[in-house]
């Protein structure tokens, strides 16, 4: 389903459900051999759970692992998938595990204050060394790889943004030496990044990684060690409360009553949880895998992730796959009606001017990218469904007024760096420890006050962000 917009505003309505048929991802299409497509524990739907995670995502997946490996583990933990395993945004997104160091930090402050600003962007650099340590403690092969990006501004505007965030960060305490090295003379920051037009970079750690192969491998670890019973193709149609006080999830195989519900859910959460409407908004982005020319292969492959910005908003992201050359770049949502990408969930199809785009953006983007030979250059394309919120933060801990239910959504194109920690701390809340234990941002709580203090609804933020580029940061 799609919001409507009209006259300039946008009128959300529900999401719905996940497309049956969705198209395939560089990830999925080389995930075809997985065990869990198609994959149900049980024959039959159980007929009861003392946790139910809906969605089988980053999100779904580390609660999984985090909650089944720590103290106390519930003896019954279900998992329902709409599709297949790992079909939604994570199996889409561009594997960048990717902190904000510093860039988002005046929209954080201005929306949370300072303390909260600070720690959403520690959280950030905390997730990437938990999804390192996870990474190794178990084995996981999922082409884990760690080491630095670079933002790049292509405009003033942006490389004054750049600046204006880092400049307020430091001033207000936040740590740069050893993490963050800026690169503000143009003829540096272009030789530096290799990009066309640079008029700055900023340079701090990332990571980069096969996200379906990540979450795959922990759910076949929950389903082998812990008895995990994962029903893929088995869409929650709703979600209410019997008179017992426990949670009974309808679906088209029957109902499943569950003492604890975790919706891990993102951009289709709104369907179960109407008072995140308007709030948990779906965004449609596309994503692409390109086939690099001689000039940024071997030895001249590129040493950094990245990401292209111009004003304050627009941005591609880019990696590049240590292990193939692969690289794997998205963005361009500028290039095309914001109507056709917000609150659109269609992720069987490709927008065609985001194809042609994304077709020509290594050549325009990078110096001396040269001419394409055959079969070099676009590989395959394919979309992927976000979900925003309107202050570009999730929506993690327990729903208020629906006790034994949890969330973690809302990841605002941002997920890779913020869900493993978000669900070891939901781990921790259904194990009854406190918030603080979760070491989380107070921010990302789902209270009434944060679900009441938004002016606008996601949609029409992104109206606004559409009409101009300067004044609205939605993207952090």
């Amino acid at each position: 389903m799609t919001s409507t917009i009209v006259n300039g505003a946008a009128n959300p309505t529900p999401p719905g459900y996940p497309h049956p048929e969705p198209c395939l991802s560089f990830w999925l299409q080389g995930g075809r051999s997985s065990p869990l497509i198609g994959h149900r524990s049980t024959e039959a739907l159980p007929e009861t759970a003392d946790v139910t995670i809906i969605g089988s995502g980053i999100s779904g997946g580390a609660l999984a692992y985090f909650l089944l490996n720590g103290p106390n583990p519930p003896k019954n933990v279900v998992m329902l998938e709409a599709r297949e395993v790992c079909y939604g945004a994570t199996g889409r997104n561009g594997g960048h595990c990717r902190p904000d160091c510093y860039r988002g930090y005046k929209g954080y402050k201005a929306q949370f204050g300072k303390e909260q600003a600070m720690k959403i962007l520690q959280n950030e650099m905390d997730t990437l060394n938990l999804v390192e340590e996870i990474v190794k403690k178990e084995g996981i092969d999922c082409d884990f790889w760690r080491g630095l990006s670079y933002d790049v501004a292509l405009d003033q505007l942006c490389a004054d943004f750049f600046k204006s965030n880092y400049d307020e960060f430091v001033a207000d305490g936040g740590v740069v030496d050893g993490i963050v090295n800026a690169f503000t003379d143009p003829e540096d920051a272009a030789k530096r990044t290799r990009s066309n037009g640079a008029l700055a970079a900023y340079e701090f750690p990332a990571g980069s990684l096969w996200p379906f192969k990540l979450v795959t491998h922990l759910i076949r670890l929950c389903i082998d060690k812990h008895g995990l019973n994962l029903q893929t193709n088995t869409p929650a149609r709703a979600v209410t409360q019997a008179a017992s006080g426990k949670w009974e999830i309808k679906t088209d195989r029957g109902t499943l009553t569950t003492d604890k519900v975790v919706y891990c859910t993102n951009a289709f959460t709104a369907t179960l949880l109407p008072e995140f409407l308007g709030r948990i908004a779906p965004y449609r982005g596309q994503c692409s895998a390109v086939i690099p020319t001689k000039a940024f292969s071997g030895k001249d492959m590129l040493t950094h992730t990245y990401s292209h910005r111009t004003g304050v908003n627009n941005f591609d992201y880019m990696i590049q796959r240590p292990k193939d050359g692969t690289i794997i770049v998205g963005g361009g949502r500028w290039a095309v009606p914001v109507e056709n990408l917000i609150g659109n969930t269609d992720d069987s199809v490709k927008i065609p001017d985001l194809t042609e785009y994304l077709r020509e953006v290594m050549k325009k983007t990078m110096t001396g990218w040269g001419e394409e030979a055959l079969n070099e250059g676009l590989l395959v394309d394919w979309t992927g469904i976000m979900g925003y919120t309107p202050e570009a933060v999730p929506y993690v801990g327990a729903v208020h007024g629906k006790p034994g239910a949890f969330i973690s959504a809302g990841h605002s194109g941002h997920g890779m760096a913020r869900a493993f920690t978000c669900s070891r701390g939901i781990a921790k809340l259904l194990n009854g420890e406190s918030w603080e234990s979760t070491k989380l941002p107070e921010c990302f709580q789902p209270t009434p006050e944060r679900l009441a203090a938004p002016k606008q609804t996601v949609e029409e933020l992104w109206v606004e962000v559409g009409k101009t580029d300067s004044t609205v940061p939605m993207m952090h």
